[in-house]
């Protein structure tokens, strides 16, 4: 595994990050999109591979002790080398100190590597949300119990 500094997001990364998720999710608008992270999201983490940022992961608390994984991504170079797992980490880390009993997500149905990714740390699938994603495609979510782990 190659050596990774997850960290808190900062405004300088603002112009990686948009980058980012232009690439993972060609998006009409990705800076609304960077946009709704910042305004909405409570944590934003990122991954430095050589003082680049390389990928990050947004969450926002919901109520109900619970929190959501708003968007994580990685660029497609450092894919495959263990970044989204890192951030997952540091994820998860974060809801356990604000005593979250569970962290959600979405991931497209014909994604199979995250819900790969996803199902080695722990997350079950609970739903489909039909025609989630602009394309028509649906979304599983998928749930991480953080109790009593």
């Amino acid at each position: 595994m190659i050596s990774v500094t997850i960290r808190s997001y900062y405004a300088k990364d603002y112009w990686d990050v948009l980058q980012i998720d232009r690439e993972a999710f060609s998006p009409s608008n990705a800076a609304y999109d960077v946009y709704l992270y910042l305004k909405y999201g409570s944590a934003i983490f990122v991954a430095e591979l050589n003082k680049k940022v390389v990928g990050y992961i947004t969450l926002m608390e919901l109520e109900g002790g619970n929190a959501k994984v708003m968007s994580i991504a990685v660029k497609r170079e450092f894919r495959r080398m263990g970044i989204g797992s890192k951030l997952l980490d540091e994820a998860i880390k974060w809801c356990r100190a604000r005593g979250k009993r569970n962290l959600l997500l979405e991931v497209r149905v014909s994604n199979l590597p995250a819900q790969n990714l996803y199902k080695k740390k722990g997350f079950r699938t609970i739903g489909v949300t039909p025609n989630y994603y602009s394309d028509g495609e649906d979304a599983y979510i998928m749930s991480l119990n953080l109790e009593g782990q």
